[in-house]
């Protein structure tokens, strides 16, 4: 039987050492591959002049230097998937993160399932979200100014919510809508179910598959969907695969119905599993500034119920993520015990 961690109290908070390191400052650069707008963050030596991007009236923003030259070759790259009717600003927190720590990073709006561009029937076509990482790869890699930069030996996809069934999809991790629509039932409580079945997920819908060979490394926060996923493709996932959850239960995302079922179906020799002590599904999403619950109303639970600091939650996850992403096959044992 597979034990649960609870992350991070013991392993990365007793040493100041631990924080996430920050050799570079982070370099910014909107461009445009295969027809979307991508938001590329990346190491840079330049330090002036700094500018605030991603930022508004709710959420604070990352300190950048635009149009920065970036700082040697040879970086890994680490994709960023957002949730259901999200932006790419939403984990742009974790974006700089990762960029000062050598990593190239692109972020953007996924067609039909971000804030501005939201398609009613966007689960009738399950491959296109991570059809359209794969689109943004391939030009990214050929890509003048990146591409050369790029080690493509190391290349991961990091999914937050809808964005970890993505990343899924991208390891290799079969999609039966009709596994997730039984598991669901008539349940109107819990949000996975809600939202497909109003994004017209069906019965008679085919299974769909689109692993890239080019990831090598996935790692989903707080995913929404496991039900969905055949156990014989997960437990044919050969590239190691870190899954963390959000340790406040939620009522519209209870753990042991989503997150735990990951720890227990996802293949132990690759994956390791963790909750995230005091983090909500919303954890994972930029920190908010005083005063944000009162603009936005009804929707204040973004904000609301961590029983931690929202940026303390920040330099644990990220310190874990990067953890993960520098042990590559050798995975680090700590994290989740078998």
């Amino acid at each position: 039987m597979r034990l649960i961690f609870s992350l991070l109290a013991i392993l990365f908070c007793s040493h100041p050492s631990t924080a996430a390191s920050a050799d570079y400052m982070t370099g910014f650069r909107q461009i445009t591959l295969a027809g979307s707008d991508v938001m590329m963050w990346y190491p840079t030596d330049q330090t002036v002049p700094i500018t605030t991007v991603a930022e508004n009236k709710v959420f604070f923003g990352v300190d950048v230097i635009k149009q920065a030259p970036i700082s040697d070759t040879n970086h890994p790259l680490v994709i960023l998937s957002h949730g259901y009717s999200g932006l790419w600003r939403n984990q742009a927190w974790l974006a700089g993160y990762l960029a000062r720590a050598g990593y190239v990073v692109a972020s953007f709006n996924h067609s039909g399932t971000s804030f501005p561009d939201m398609n009613p029937s966007w689960a009738k076509d399950l491959a296109e979200r991570p059809h359209q990482v794969s689109r943004i790869l391939s030009a990214l890699l050929q890509d003048r100014s990146f591409g050369p930069t790029i080690d493509q030996s190391r290349i991961s996809v990091i999914g937050h919510s809808l964005g970890g069934s993505t990343a899924l999809f991208l390891a290799g991790g079969t999609f039966s809508p009709s596994r997730l629509l039984n598991a669901c039932g008539d349940d109107t409580s819990k949000m996975v179910c809600t939202v497909y079945r109003k994004g017209g997920l069906t019965h008679s819908m085919p299974s769909v598959s689109a692993r890239d060979e080019r990831i090598s490394s996935v790692v989903l926060l707080d995913m929404e969907g496991i039900h969905a996923f055949t156990p014989e493709s997960l437990a044919a996932i050969k590239i190691p695969l870190l899954a963390l959850a959000s340790g406040v239960e939620d009522p519209a995302l209870p753990i042991d119905w989503e997150s735990r079922q990951q720890a227990a179906l996802l293949p132990t020799s690759v994956s390791r599993y963790a909750e995230v002590i005091g983090a909500t599904h919303f954890s994972f999403m930029s920190r908010c500034k005083p005063g944000a619950s009162a603009l936005l109303e009804q929707d204040a639970y973004v904000c609301e119920g961590e029983t931690a600091p929202r940026e303390q939650l920040h330099q644990q996850i990220a310190q874990t993520i990067l953890t993960f992403l520098r042990s590559g096959k050798r995975l680090v044992s700590a994290l989740q015990a078998p």
